[in-house]
């Protein structure tokens, strides 16, 4: 009887130790799925503003109907509204009208700066979301 019980006081602790030497890698995975989920929700919607901002600049008649400035308006203030509907900051909204391959197109480009959710893996984190829309005139 009394062996059994000097095995059993031999044991004692070594769960907690294990989980002490495991605890580290684990959160280092669920922070860091926390941070990187935020980062890839973030970019899709920065993705989605600039697709939003060129739709709306090649709304506009193709030049010289309308010109690149208007464009230019029409396309920042979509993709501002759009950083406005998901409730992010509009921040960095660049709207620029280019001429791609001869034919004259809209090109959005959109910054927002991402950084680290939680803290935790901030070095490690991009600083901003860029996304790049560009749409010709139909």
């Amino acid at each position: 009887m009394r062996n059994r019980n000097r095995r059993r006081d031999g044991q004692r602790g070594v769960a907690a130790l294990e989980f002490a030497l495991v605890f580290p890698l684990l959160l280092v995975l669920v922070l860091g799925a926390i941070d990187w989920g935020w980062y890839f929700f973030v970019d899709q919607l920065v993705t989605n503003a600039a697709r939003e901002g060129a739709r709306a600049g090649t709304l506009l008649p193709p030049p010289p109907s309308s010109t690149p400035g208007q464009a230019e308006d029409a396309a920042e203030k979509a993709g501002l509204a759009y950083l406005k509907r998901v409730t992010l900051d509009e921040t960095g909204v660049a709207a620029t009208v280019t001429t791609v391959d001869g034919t004259d197109a809209i090109s959005v480009t959109i910054t927002y700066p991402v950084g680290s959710l939680t803290g935790f893996l901030s070095a490690v984190m991009p600083d901003d979301a860029v996304a790049t829309a560009v749409m010709r005139w139909q």
